[in-house]
């Protein structure tokens, strides 16, 4: 059961926080009774009192399903704690045009942790370092440079240097990722729906990201199959990083795997669902792409016995890539700054439109 706090009066439009779904620690919620006049705290969605989903101005977590507006009357904005807003959105009241809460994702507050993870996986499999700590834990032993190598040149470390660094997704995520590709010496091509250069919008964490879009060398659009075309030969390293929607669903399928070169590795940080996994095991396969880095899948979790577990060259890690320390503090400053727009009339901050799913 939730309980209620109170501290010194907020403004009466915004006065009433439900957290639900996370779990905070005692400093964070201190931070937020300094926001509002209530707040009602429960971890576990189950447990929430219909009442306090009525009462609630501002909900911060994750929301459960919500059928109709009247089960949250009063309520003005989510917050979510998540970057992407697809399972939020498949709850019935984003339906309502006309009648329904705003709603906010916490874009950027992976903009530390899933970069790194990027750059970290992209570089374990041109060192196929992969293949090396696989031997050396389950075997116990030295591995040759032959074996390493395979069937190529003994020298067989690929540098980042030089190589084409494709962002399909040139959000928080995808521009940050950019940023320290091209530390290493990295060519930047990206991919969005429009193929247009934009400036980065939404919550910035400071000296993160590409603020003027210009890293990147060309813009496609993944809306012209040919321009997609065009960006997917190019690129050495695909970086998944677009959000989940009925556009994007399987963007990497049989077809367009085709046009990767064999040396291209694939790197999904975005949804499971960007990807065809069959048609991706069929490419890993074939040998028609070098290697993939997925911290989601589809489906999710990857289960027991699946045909992308065990291989040398694809990396799978459950789901965690963006799991920092500082998540909620970053998810907290994103709550804090819509909460003083919301007051003030103003857009939030990664404010999703339902009708594009971002």
């Amino acid at each position: 059961m939730g309980a209620l706090m109170s501290t010194a009066s907020a403004p009466p439009a915004l006065d009433t926080l439900l957290v639900t779904n996370i779990s905070l620690p005692d400093a964070l919620l201190d931070r937020l009774r300094g926001l509002f006049k209530h707040v009602l705290y429960y971890p576990d969605a189950k447990e929430i009192d219909p009442s306090d989903l009525r009462r609630a101005t501002v909900l911060f977590g994750f929301p459960p399903l919500l059928s109709s507006r009247a089960e949250v009357p009063n309520l003005s904005f989510v917050q979510l704690t998540s970057a992407g807003a697809d399972r939020a959105l498949e709850s019935p009241i984003w339906k309502d045009r006309s009648n329904r809460p705003r709603l906010a994702s916490a874009s950027g507050v992976h903009t530390g942790a899933i970069p790194q993870y990027v750059i970290a996986t992209t570089l374990a499999l041109f060192h196929k370092l992969q293949e090396q700590i696989l031997i050396a834990q389950n075997e116990h032993r030295w591995a040759t440079r032959e074996e390493i190598a395979g069937d190529g040149s003994p020298l067989f470390i690929r540098e980042l240097r030089g190589r084409t660094f494709g962002v399909l997704g040139y959000g928080h995520i995808g521009r940050e990722s950019a940023r320290l590709a091209t530390a290493f010496g990295a060519r930047i091509i990206a991919a969005t729906s429009d193929g247009l250069p934009k400036k980065q919008e939404g919550f910035i964490v400071p000296g993160t990201g590409d603020p003027e879009g210009s890293l990147p060398e060309t813009y496609y659009s993944t809306s012209s199959p040919t321009s997609l075309h065009r960006f997917l030969s190019q690129s050495d390293v695909l970086l998944l990083a677009a959000p989940l929607t009925p556009s994007t669903r399987h963007i990497i399928s049989r077809s367009t795997l085709f046009h990767l070169k064999p040396s291209s590795i694939l790197i999904n940080i975005g949804r499971g669902g960007l990807v065809d996994t069959d048609a991706l095991v069929e490419a890993l396969d074939e040998g028609r792409i070098a290697g993939a880095a997925l911290d989601v899948s589809e489906p999710e979790p990857l289960p027991q016995g699946h045909p992308l577990w065990g291989r040398r060259n694809v990396v799978v890690t459950p789901h965690l890539s963006g799991v920092t320390e500082r998540y909620f503090d970053l998810a907290t400053d994103i709550l804090e700054a819509n909460v003083v727009r919301a007051r003030r009339g103003a857009k939030l901050l990664n404010e999703v439109d339902p009708a594009r799913g971002y």
